[in-house]
């Protein structure tokens, strides 16, 4: 609903002025001498005595706040969260502070420990994998060293092809030197079959190194081959472990953020229930951010237009606190309405006051009010334009509407009311201060 309560700038005043104006047009005093910013208007401002037998009076101005309430606004943390088990097992123990298990309305750092689960078939199964990775680690140390052997054994035959090969080259000359001596009768035909023969097995020597050489090649292709294998093997053991390892860790319950307990729901020994698919799992605490909060509200459907991020706030009324109030903005809005409510959420973000400091309002998660938002503002330089209820007028279809009077000529001016006291309408639109809008006989318009 909208306040319009202490939000009028010299409202007497204004009154006054209506007042001093009616007083002028039925004596048909053409001078007040007063301010037009005060209860009477200038000299020049007043009308004429043709106007007044017209009925018109003049649109003087005021300051206004228009405002939202918003009751039934409510204080969250500005994180809040369950702790739920992402393993199955046995609440092993509670963390401490000091001598203290943690509970409800402690204090806690990001990280600190919570609880602590007791899975014992995970524990096991690690250490099984841990093992395996071991074994995996030593397969790739002896394929490494079988890769090693193959090539020392490419080099070792190469070598020897290279001994045989001069070898041939040897018996081949020794074979040509025989031949001529043949020819010259100095030595015989038994001596030249020997150095054949000799020859013909050189160049088997050289044949079977070049066979000796391929397969040594090709077993260090082999090698190499269960290298990588192993390498691969002991990759995939070495993620069975992290993966195990990072299973364990969340038999560590820890904080996510700083803040208090708001909760507990297990002791030790407890089972507790891990979350996935549709089961919910057990929750073992309940967590809240206090140092920075959410003042929560809804907007019904007729005030979503006039609510927008970044405008003022102040929360108050506050069950429990009462006269206090806290300002702020408006720092997040949903723009769109909740299927179930209908309403829009918005919410303005506080930095919390300690407890420990003299005269400040801490909000604590749960609090009840009402926040008001600041939706629009008339002082100063831009005032409201101000006209009795009996100026305003309504057509057929809804529409508000004002007959503003200048030399003698009428015209319809549509405008949007801005508050209804059931004396005097806040007014927008194409009419301003010091204009003379017709009262009554409206309806020809």
């Amino acid at each position: 609903m909208m306040n319009t309560s202490n939000k009028l700038g010299s409202a007497a005043q204004l009154l006054a002025a209506a007042t001093g104006i009616g007083i002028g047009i039925l004596s048909g005093c053409g001078d007040t001498g007063a301010d037009p910013q005060g209860a009477p208007v200038a000299a020049a401002a007043v009308p004429s005595a043709s106007q007044a037998t017209g009925g018109t009076v003049l649109v003087t101005a005021g300051d206004y706040v228009d405002e939202i309430d918003l009751p039934g606004a409510s204080v969250r943390g500005f994180e809040t969260t369950q702790l739920v088990a992402k393993q199955a097992g046995y609440v092993k123990l509670i963390g401490r502070q000091g001598d203290e298990e943690i509970d409800i309305g402690m204090s806690v750092k990001a990280g600190g420990l919570l609880a602590e689960l007791d899975i014992p078939e995970l524990e096991k199964e690690l250490l099984e994998k841990q093992a395996g990775s071991r074994s995996a680690g030593a397969e790739v140390v002896q394929a490494a060293a079988a890769v090693k052997i193959a090539t020392a054994m490419v080099t070792q035959v190469r070598q020897s092809l290279v001994e045989k090969q001069a070898l041939k080259a040897l018996r081949e000359v020794e074979m040509q030197r025989i031949a001529r001596l043949v020819k010259m009768g100095a030595a015989d035909l038994d001596q030249r079959d020997e150095a054949r023969f000799r020859l013909t097995a050189a160049t088997a020597a050289v044949a079977a190194s070049q066979a000796q050489i391929v397969t040594a090649e090709a077993g260090t292709l082999k090698s190499k081959a269960d290298l990588a294998r192993a390498e691969a093997d002991g990759e995939v053991a070495a993620a069975a472990v992290k993966r195990l390892e990072a299973l364990n860790s969340y038999r560590y319950v820890r904080a996510p953020f700083d803040g208090i307990v708001v909760s507990r729901h297990v002791d030790r020994g407890a089972f507790v229930r891990p979350a996935g698919g549709s089961n919910q799992g057990s929750p073992l605490f309940e967590m809240t951010r206090i140092d920075r909060i959410r003042v929560v509200a809804f907007v019904p459907p007729g005030q979503v237009a006039r609510v927008a991020v970044g405008q003022s706030a102040r929360f108050h009324t506050i069950g429990g606190l009462p006269g206090k109030e806290v300002r702020g903005t408006v720092a997040r809005s949903a723009r769109a309405l909740a299927e179930s409510s209908r309403k829009m959420r918005i919410e303005m973000h506080i930095q919390n006051a300690s407890k420990t400091m003299p005269n400040a309002v801490f909000l604590a998660p749960g609090l009840f009010g009402t926040l008001t938002v600041q939706s629009r503002r008339w002082e100063k330089d831009k005032k409201l334009a101000l006209v009795p209820t009996a100026a305003i007028g309504t057509d057929d279809e809804g529409r508000r509407f004002v007959v503003v009077v200048a030399s003698d000529q009428s015209r319809r001016v549509d405008v949007e009311i801005i508050f209804d006291d059931a004396k005097q309408v806040g007014i927008v639109g194409e009419v301003h201060p010091g204009d003379m809008v017709r009262i009554g006989g409206l309806s020809e318009y």
